[in-house]
């Protein structure tokens, strides 16, 4: 294999049995990395999924799979613990994991807006004070924040998922400010529209599942994109990455013309 950037570094991806998750470790192993591949138990066949797809690309690579629940202080805890007395030691850390839901703001459940805070802010959190004083004691190290554009504009039926990307956002681009020159490398990753099964696992309003493909998300730009995105934006110690089709002139516009950006969100969600 040639030598690649991250050739014998420590990955750890969180969502990694499917979706962006999955792409993501795919990019990394042909590149050598040595894997942490992470997800709930649950989703423990999507993660041996990728973990034997990690393996054909690379046979030598060191792999590691590591279940627990985001939602789960402990469970977060533990799984640092298990993963640090094993002597593995995470040059780069990317937070992955995700769930959305499609329902009205005020219809929603406190339930549903707090799984999804804690799947997508309060577990990256927890984790990323976990992991980066140990990158910052070595001097070194990377965390990859993978947003979303809606995580800089806001849509319908989406306000957890919203709120909570936009928290992200704003607890990553502080870290920066606060690490860059510890050698701590911070980078928040913006995806628009990705042809994924994220609408499928969305929760609705009282916490079932949406079950449906979003209208047009088959369309979306493929996972493997965004992939090779952030594994090119991290090569290129980048701060963030806007990584998006047409939607992308939405984020441009919302800083010049937000009540316009408004309009039009209201007007394609309820077309």
């Amino acid at each position: 294999m040639a030598h690649s950037s991250f050739e014998n570094q420590v990955v750890w991806i969180t969502g990694a049995s499917r979706g962006i998750g999955a792409e993501l470790a795919k990019t990394f192993a042909a590149q050598g990395a040595q894997l942490i591949l992470s997800a709930p138990e649950s989703e423990r066949p999507g993660l041996d999924k990728t973990l034997a797809m990690c393996q054909r690309l690379n046979v030598n690579g060191q792999y590691r799979l590591e279940t627990f629940d985001l939602t789960s202080s402990e469970d977060v805890a533990q799984a640092y613990a298990r993963i640090k007395s094993s002597g593995w030691q995470v040059d780069v850390l990317v937070h992955n994991a995700g769930i959305t839901h499609r329902s009205m703001a005020l219809e929603t459940s406190l339930d549903v807006d707090r799984k999804i805070m804690a799947v997508n802010y309060f577990g990256p959190l927890q984790l990323t004070k976990l992991v980066a004083p140990d990158m910052i004691r070595r001097g070194r190290g990377s965390i990859v924040a993978v947003a979303s554009v809606l995580g800089l504009i806001a849509t319908p039926h989406r306000s957890a998922y919203i709120a909570a990307k936009h928290a992200m956002h704003g607890f990553f681009e502080a870290l920066r400010t606060e690490t860059m020159d510890q050698g701590l490398h911070v980078m928040l990753a913006y995806p628009g529209f990705v042809n994924t099964d994220i609408s499928v696992h969305a929760l609705t309003a009282q916490g079932g599942t949406h079950g449906k493909q979003d209208p047009g998300q088959s369309k979306a730009m493929p996972p493997q994109r965004v992939a090779q995105a952030i594994v090119d934006g991290l090569v290129q110690r980048q701060p963030r990455l806007l990584i998006a089709g047409k939607e992308g002139w939405l984020v441009r516009l919302q800083r010049l013309a937000p009540s316009l950006v408004t309009r039009i969100v209201r007007r394609v969600a309820t077309t």
